[in-house]
This record gives structure tokens, C-alpha cells and sequence, in this order.
């Protein structure tokens, strides 16, 4: 039977995990330090011939904090855990520590359809299995914390990201041209979080407004 150590458990495992795939972001670049020293190589040159590395690592960097920012808010909402839930979380963290291979291949191969389709693929996978928890976790009474139910804007904001990573997927792999640039797409995920959010407010505050219009009367 599931019990609260064992939930304190899987949130600390997942968020080892995470730390250790950004610690390992960084490490090929680290490694290559002492070579490009012992070569006489200067600090300016070496920035220069690592700059792809270093894009690809800060982009990265940033993407596993979002996805793991996150997982730790869907874990807010839980109250225990199921056999299902544990392993979408496990297959989530399989990502994650996943991401660095596809980081360190777009910094050290010339961009083509696999290695994009790789790197956005594991990204938008991640995603669509944080969605599934986030859809597991809603409404379900064995998991979710009545206290702190799972918001509709949360579930639209989850569902919203993993669509716009699939699009940029797809642009970014039928597209060359476009190839990482398609990444891009992920900033229209506020917009249109702020859009749904004034809709669900206007929403809400409707039946008020009307109340007020017509007051009664005396």
C-alpha cells in the first residue's frame, strides 16, 4: 500500500534525476577544457569553437528546469501514488536523463532531420508524458490532494506545451530550413495561456455582471 514516505520517495528520486542530467549538460564542455588548454588554445578562441556547445547547453539547461519546474507542480497536487503513476514518472525521468546524448550530438555534428527530430522529439515526449500525469492526477480520488485539486488552467497550460513542442517537432524535422529555430513556437505558449486565462475570468465574472445589472427589486 502506497504511503507518504514512499510518495517523499519518488519526489526526491525525480528531482536527483533532474539534477543530475543538467549537472551532465555541462560536462562534455568541462572535458574539454584541459585539452584545448594543454593545446595552447586561449580562453576567447576556445568560447569561439564551443559556442555551439554552449547554446546547446543553455538551451537545454533551460528546457529540463521548465520540464522538471513542472513535474515538482504536478507533485504538489498528489496525495499518494499508483503503479501507473509511477512509471509515466519514470519514463518522464527517462527523458530527462536522456536529453544530454541529443544535447551533446547537435554541439558536435552538422545539423540534419534525425538530429532534430532527435533532440525536439525527446523534448516534446517529455512533455507529453507530464501531460499524462497531469491527466491521471485530475479528479482521480486516490491521487489527487483534495486540498489542492489540479486547476483547468493548468491542464490547459500542460496540454498547450506538449502541442506546441509536437508542431515544432514537426517543423523543425519536415522543414529544414526551420530546423531548431521551430523551438521558437514554445513562446506562444504564454499568450495564450494569458488568453485563456481572461476568457475562463470574463467567464466567471459573467453571471455576477448580469446579477448586478439587474438588481432586485424592492
Amino acid at each position: 500500500m502506497p504511503t507518504t514516505r514512499g510518495l517523499d520517495r519518488v519526489v526526491f528520486f525525480t528531482d536527483a534525476v533532474a539534477a543530475i542530467a543538467i549537472t551532465l549538460l555541462i560536462l562534455p564542455l568541462v572535458d574539454s577544457v584541459t585539452g584545448a588548454a594543454q593545446q595552447g588554445i586561449s580562453v576567447d578562441q576556445f568560447l569561439r569553437d564551443n559556442l555551439d556547445g554552449l547554446a546547446a547547453f543553455a538551451l537545454s539547461f533551460a528546457v529540463i528546469a521548465r520540464l522538471w519546474i513542472t513535474n515538482h507542480s504536478i507533485f504538489e497536487h498528489v496525495k499518494s501514488y499508483t503503479g501507473g503513476l509511477l512509471i509515466i514518472n519514470l519514463a518522464w525521468a527517462f527523458t530527462v536523463v536522456f536529453l544530454p546524448l541529443p544535447t551533446e550530438i547537435i554541439s558536435q555534428f552538422p545539423t540534419s532531420k534525425t538530429s532534430v527530430a532527435l533532440y525536439i522529439g525527446t523534448m516534446a515526449l517529455s512533455s507529453l508524458l507530464l501531460t499524462a500525469m497531469t491527466l491521471m492526477i485530475r479528479g482521480n480520488s486516490q491521487l489527487e490532494l483534495e486540498s489542492n485539486p489540479v486547476e483547468n488552467r493548468k491542464v490547459f497550460a500542460s496540454i498547450t506545451a506538449t502541442t506546441l513542442f509536437l508542431v515544432a517537432l514537426l517543423l523543425g524535422t519536415f522543414v529544414p530550413a526551420i530546423n531548431f529555430l521551430a523551438l521558437l513556437v514554445l513562446f506562444l505558449g504564454w499568450p495564450l495561456q494569458v488568453l485563456y486565462e481572461r476568457r475562463a475570468h470574463a467567464r466567471g465574472a459573467r453571471p455576477s455582471a448580469r446579477r448586478d445589472a439587474h438588481p432586485p427589486q424592492s
